[in-house]
């Protein structure tokens, strides 16, 4: 098979737990972020820790598939540092969008802007304070855990396509209803691309098409950024007055948001068949018991 004779070729010679190299990268990243965001918390920073974080999480997810081994309770100081940040990304985000929109729509949202502005500015704030509150130098249990785990590199690798594989089946039947589960699917295919990122290049793009994987990723992100506008919209003209003109110009544009959420989704979809019509992803991920591909998580 071609994957098998990929991985042998790809990873004869051994190197350091694979695992383990990536979680320490993202380490690195993680801690040189949150000293800039305890200075001041600019879009750069927040994006790049988030992202760290939202790495290491799926390195945990995927040693426990190895161990069996909770992870969450003593991952939840990280988790309330990464909501906080993540409230301000959301507002970052939304002015980013809604000044395209404008652009494009040749319209002026001049009060909802300064809404936006309002509150990121109280957002910083409020994440610039829990990035200084979190203590980066409490015992680190995971990285210890992790360089106890079994297990060659080829072992490892040939391991991470197998639960690779339960992940993409898994979203197969997700898919059958893309736009109601979309944020599903974008966590499963998230943890299938950093776990295959592990993996030696040959050997992940012998199972998947990478860049057609981080297409379909690049479009959910699009979706959710669209869904945060409209929820940030409809939290905002709550309490506006029944005549009010750029009230009247937001619903409109909450309805346009929901067509073009509608056409992100259908794109999203056209690459997801790309993925599943691969012959080698078809060969291992459609043909895994239900059982198996309903434990991974």
């Amino acid at each position: 098979m071609k994957i098998e004779r990929t991985l042998y070729s790809f990873i004869q010679m051994e190197q350091s737990n694979l695992i383990l190299k990536n979680w320490l990268q993202q380490e690195k990243v993680f801690n040189d972020n949150l000293i800039l965001s305890r200075k001041r918390p600019t879009k750069i920073s927040v994006h790049d820790l988030r992202v760290a974080v939202k790495k290491k999480r799926s390195y945990l997810r995927l040693k426990q598939q190895f161990t069996g081994e909770e992870w969450k309770e003593s991952f939840s100081k990280i988790s309330v540092l990464f909501k906080s940040l993540g409230r301000l990304r959301d507002y970052d985000m939304s002015l980013t969008l809604i000044r395209k929109l404008e652009r494009k729509e040749l319209l002026s949202f001049i009060f909802f802007k300064e809404y936006l502005s309002v509150n990121r500015a109280l957002t910083r704030k409020w994440s610039k304070q829990e990035a200084v509150k979190f203590n980066e130098y409490e015992p680190d249990v995971f990285t210890e855990q992790i360089k106890l785990l079994a297990g060659s590199n080829t072992e490892t690798s040939e391991r991470i396509i197998q639960l690779s594989a339960l992940k993409i089946k898994k979203v197969k039947t997700l898919a059958k209803h893309f736009h109601k589960n979309a944020h599903e699917i974008r966590k499963q295919l998230k943890d299938v691309y950093y776990w295959l990122k592990i993996c030696p290049k040959a050997l992940a793009e012998s199972f998947i098409n990478i860049k057609v994987l981080d297409r379909v990723l690049n479009y959910l992100g699009n979706f959710q950024d669209h869904f945060i506008l409209k929820k940030k919209i409809k939290q905002y003209i709550k309490d506006l007055p029944k005549k009010n003109e750029e009230k009247e110009m937001l619903i409109s544009l909450g309805k346009k948001l929901e067509t073009a959420q509608k056409e992100i989704v259908n794109k999203a979809v056209k690459k997801w068949e790309e993925i599943r019509n691969k012959k080698a992803t078809r060969s291992v991920a459609f043909k895994v018991p239900r059982t198996q591909a309903e434990s991974v998580y």
